[in-house]
């Protein structure tokens, strides 16, 4: 039980984090985390509406057809949308934080789709949701960090205050920077994955 809790906290924030290893939900981290506050925002809903609508969708029946189930849970997602947004919009009112087209598009996310049922065990409702809850925290850090890299480098600020940096790399602020420095923490966690693996190996093997 102690080794479920534990593959409970680091499969979420870091053996499969959303962004870093397990690849899902990339377009929004590369395209939104140009800056902190648009990467702040993007947490606040993601969470809100990843969390309510997976909890939500518990109440969907197992014996439907899984076509059917993953139209529900979408349509669920879209219900839980509307008041997130009005909230998010609420709390990010004065600031410049911006995620367009992307906003709508987190109910059709891959944790709250397709996604959903092979990674959360729907079974054990005790470790259902401190596993839902990582999976969020490792999106919610992966974004933070790629949005501090980005921002600092191509604006020279860190939310939006000045760093007095000499020279930038404005290319980060695109997407096609976002995709660089996305992939190049994908490296760097895949990296650190194999080296932790390889430590516990050898910790099992003495």
């Amino acid at each position: 039980m102690a080794k479920k809790r534990i593959k409970t906290v680091t499969d979420g924030f870091f053996q499969k984090n959303p962004v870093l290893i397990s690849g899902l939900i990339t377009a929004p981290a590369v395209v939104c985390t140009d800056t902190l506050e648009n990467a702040l925002l993007l947490a606040a809903a993601f969470s809100l509406i990843t969390f309510c609508s997976v909890l939500l969708s518990l109440l969907v029946p197992r014996s439907w057809v899984y076509g059917i189930r993953l139209i529900v849970y979408t349509l669920i997602a879209a219900i839980v949308y509307v008041p997130v947004f009005g909230f998010c919009n609420y709390l990010f009112a004065d600031t410049n934080a911006d995620i367009g087209i992307f906003f709508p598009l987190l109910t059709v996310n891959s944790l709250i789709a397709a996604q959903s049922e092979t990674l959360f065990d729907r079974r054990n409702l005790k470790l259902l949701l401190p596993s839902v809850l990582f999976y969020i925290f490792g999106f919610d850090a992966a974004i933070l960090l790629i949005a501090l890299i980005r921002e600092f480098f191509a604006h020279g600020t860190i939310h939006g205050n000045s760093t007095e940096l000499s020279r930038t790399i404005p290319f980060l602020a695109s997407p096609a920077g976002g995709f660089l420095v996305v992939g190049l923490l994908a490296v760097g966690a895949r990296k650190l994955r194999i080296i932790v693996r390889a430590r516990q190996q050898k910790g099992g093997e003495r």
